[in-house]
């Protein structure tokens, strides 16, 4: 009997999980942020991995996710058992930052969205940042060679799900969190407000040295009529002729 190995045979992969009661057609990317975030994997889209990944996706098997800044760390739940996954992005430099806040703060508008936790689209073509990544390195524990496995696509599918409902966390992926940029914005803007404050304080204390000077230039011809009749008085007494 002939016991050579088949080299045609591949072994069959693992069947999908199912996905989670109301998950069964959900789509990835909602928002207009949500879509650009998934837009990412539009180079790999024909990959059937990317297929599996949204299945895991729908199935809840992203587990103990994490954003830091410009990186994600998460569980995915295989066939085989848990598996650890990170990925990382460029980061702003701080002086990008600055850039950024200074660009924003001269387009009151945006400055107000952003203040009244908005993300409006139009920040990218205002700043002359791009705050969608346009690549990324990812690593993951498990044994396919492909990146990104369908574990990598997985977590960046589920991520797409929290920037639809807070498209913020995008600034955290590239290095800044959402809490201290606002906090830049509102800093220049009460700046601004002191400055403003403080013209109007002195603009006030000049109108008041005005009044008071005018009010002591009405009183001096006052004071004399005082001292004149002051003298009428005493020469009446000592009994002198006037003069």
């Amino acid at each position: 009997m002939y016991w050579g190995r088949d080299w045609d045979y591949f072994p069959k992969a693992a069947p999908r999980p199912k996905p989670k009661p109301g998950k069964r057609r959900k789509k990835f990317g909602a928002t207009w942020w949500g879509r650009k975030w998934v837009d990412i994997l539009s180079d790999y889209e024909y990959d059937q991995r990317m297929s599996r990944g949204r299945s895991y996706a729908r199935a809840d098997m992203v587990k103990k996710f994490e954003i830091g800044e410009n990186s994600i760390s998460a569980k995915v739940k295989g066939s085989s058992g848990d598996y650890s996954v990170t990925i990382t992005f460029d980061k702003f430099k701080k002086k990008d930052w600055k850039n950024i806040s200074n660009k924003l703060k001269s387009v009151p508008l945006l400055m107000g969205k952003l203040l009244n936790n908005e993300m409006p689209e139009e920040i990218g073509d205002a700043t002359g940042y791009c705050f969608i990544p346009d690549s990324f390195e990812a690593e993951c524990s498990c044994p396919d060679y492909a990146n990104p496995c369908k574990h990598i696509a997985a977590v960046f599918y589920t991520v797409a799900d929290e920037i639809d409902h807070d498209p913020m966390i995008i600034f955290k992926l590239r290095g800044m969190e959402k809490d201290k940029l606002l906090r830049m914005l509102e800093l220049s803007d009460d700046i601004t407000e002191t400055k403003e404050d403080a013209k109007k304080e002195k603009r006030k204390v000049k109108k008041k040295k005005k009044k008071k000077k005018k009010k002591k230039g009405n009183k001096l011809p006052v004071q004399r009529k005082k001292k004149a009749i002051k003298r009428k008085r005493k020469t009446k007494k000592s009994g002198k002729p006037k003069k």
